[in-house]
């Protein structure tokens, strides 16, 4: 076959000038134009043709009554998806056993997904990559955390210009509930999600989700050693009632430690899921984090206590918020131990 097209290709290559002069006459200049033309159109689909489609990474973290029913169809959907979009997949999930607890599987997975970005850097820094993470929600949130002083992109800044740069930050797909859709992607991971927003986006993320900065149903703890953050972005009617009650009597965090909190601030998406865009996913992230910065700063009486966050949100959101707020931020997992450990 590759033969045949050679010979084809020849033969055009021959026979098509002879044409275009039968046409056109000995017009040189009308030729030469004609030739570049075509040697664009050429390497213009040469390089389509040769375009990388990334890698896809599949990531599904066993709960700790082992895995649920849904997270093998997920992950199934997921590896689907990663195929069909992209060069190659990478799938990781590990195991839960019993010598092994739930910070040493999440180091684990860390180690697995770094070396495999590390070797997409040394082969090509602009190479894309979309992480898919099928987790709980701590879980995500903390794998985020550790994701925050990767290093692995910092390498495409040799020879790579910054829309190589932005073509490499990861990309966090999510799954769609629209029907005949699987994923779509959600959030790119970049310090973009730390911009403040303009007026308009403040209209936008003001739309999607309410900032609460004094709960009047919160019973503050006076000698609370914490303060809560509670984000609410799905359909849970009873998640932010349940949290701050949470955050009042006293709980423990994705590490047992167990504190009650002195305040809380609420963003609240009330009743209704995010539009499945990546606009408005990375907005609502970005709202979540220039609210907390305001909160904080407003109120300097609590910068000794720690910051616990209530979520109930997509996974790609929790990972997102662990990337940008896990250094400083402790994650209270669902169901809230509300008994001393």
């Amino acid at each position: 076959m590759v033969a045949f097209a050679g010979v084809a290709a020849a033969i055009a290559a021959g026979t098509v000038p002879d044409v275009i002069k039968g046409w056109l006459g000995e017009d040189r200049l009308l030729l030469t134009g004609l030739c570049v033309i075509a040697a664009s159109m050429f390497a213009t689909v040469n390089l389509w043709q040769q375009r990388t489609k990334g890698v896809g990474i599949v990531v599904t973290l066993p709960t700790s009554d082992g895995m649920r029913p849904w997270s093998t169809q997920w992950t199934r959907a997921a590896v689907d998806h990663a195929r069909r979009e992209h060069d190659s997949c990478f799938a990781v999930q590990p195991e839960r056993s019993p010598l092994t607890d739930r910070r040493g599987l999440l180091l684990f997975t860390h180690e697995l997904v770094s070396a495999r970005l590390a070797e997409l850097s040394e082969a090509d820094p602009a190479t894309p990559v979309s992480l898919y993470i099928n987790a709980k929600l701590s879980d995500a949130f903390d794998l985020g955390a550790m994701f925050k002083f990767d290093v692995r992109r910092e390498l495409r800044g040799v020879g790579a210009g910054p829309e190589a740069a932005r073509a490499a930050d990861p990309v966090l797909p999510q799954r769609s509930e629209r029907l005949h859709e699987d994923f779509f992607p959600a959030i790119r991971v970049s310090g973009r999600l730390k911009e403040p927003l303009s007026k308009a986006e403040a209209e936008r993320a003001a739309a999607l989700a309410t900032v609460v900065e004094d709960p009047a149903e919160f019973e503050a703890a006076p000698d609370g050693r914490a303060v809560a953050i509670v984000v609410h972005l799905s359909d849970n009617p009873v998640m932010v009632g349940q949290a701050l009650r949470a955050a009042s009597r006293g709980c423990g965090d994705s590490s047992g430690d167990w504190q009650r909190c002195r305040a809380a601030l609420v963003v609240d998406g009330r009743q209704s899921n995010l539009p499945e865009s990546a606009a408005d996913f990375e907005l609502v992230v970005r709202h979540v984090y220039s609210a907390w910065r305001a909160w904080s700063a407003a109120r300097p009486r609590y910068a000794e206590l720690t910051p616990r966050l209530f979520v109930a949100a997509p996974a790609s959101v929790a990972f997102a918020l662990g990337w940008l707020l896990g250094h400083v931020v402790r994650v209270v997992a669902a169901p809230y131990e509300t008994e001393p450990g």
